[in-house]
């Protein structure tokens, strides 16, 4: 499920409506960028909102949950029972494997 389907399921149609705002100034630029939204939705430091393209995001509690983040005052929680759907685990980029580290030597 993506974050778009989660959050229609979930009563967050504001927020979808927000996102969709947002991705249309994206595109209008002629920008390819793209964004990974739940960690928008997570929230930045301390929870504070995210502003994207001037468009500033609650932060969802479900969001913060997924990514691993404490959970603020501030977060949202429509209702009690919603979790959001795993990270998926596609192996498309895996991590480097790096092996010692070579130190140069000082003269």
């Amino acid at each position: 499920m993506n974050w778009r389907d989660w959050l229609n399921q979930n009563n967050y149609q504001d927020v979808v409506s927000k996102a969709d705002e947002a991705m249309a100034k994206i595109t209008a630029r002629g920008s390819k960028q793209r964004r990974d939204w739940w960690k928008t939705l997570a929230g930045g430091i301390n929870g504070k909102p995210l502003v994207v393209e001037g468009i500033e995001f609650p932060v969802l509690q479900a969001a913060q949950e997924r990514e691993g983040k404490p959970i603020t005052p501030n977060a949202l929680r429509r209702n009690p029972n919603e979790r959001a759907p795993a990270v998926r685990q596609t192996g498309r980029w895996p991590g480097k494997k790096r092996g010692p580290r070579k130190r140069k030597k000082i003269k």
